[in-house]
């Protein structure tokens, strides 16, 4: 019995440390904030950190011909989950940023300048 509760003791520690380690699926689409239609060539930046350091794990790419932009990364670590900042540039564009916020559908504004 002893056995057994040692055992059990050492896997529920290790769950737990390990808890927090997920994969995850990122998948968004960026359009023209003002005419709905979907913008190719958007660089978009998924950044996994915590307290202002978001150099633990990153995604990155442009957006294809339809706005779409999919990634998978690494988001957990076993003293917490990390914050996800997610980051879109295009030139003409304003640049956004959001953190732990990520919309299925990411509006962009024309630069006015």
């Amino acid at each position: 019995m002893k056995t057994f509760i040692k055992i059990w003791a050492v896997f529920t520690v290790i769950a737990f440390l390990a808890s927090c380690e997920a994969q995850m699926h990122i998948l968004v689409t960026v359009v023209d904030k003002n005419t709905g239609k979907p913008l190719q060539g958007v660089f978009v930046e998924a950044k996994a950190g915590k307290n202002g350091d978001y150099t633990k794990n990153h995604a990155a790419g442009t957006t294809d011909s339809t706005g779409t932009f999919e990634a998978y990364m690494m988001v957990g670590c076993a003293f917490g989950c990390y914050d996800i900042l997610m980051e879109y540039k295009k030139d003409g564009y304003l640049f956004k940023s959001e953190m732990n916020e990520i919309e299925k559908v990411v509006e962009l504004e024309m630069d006015e300048k």
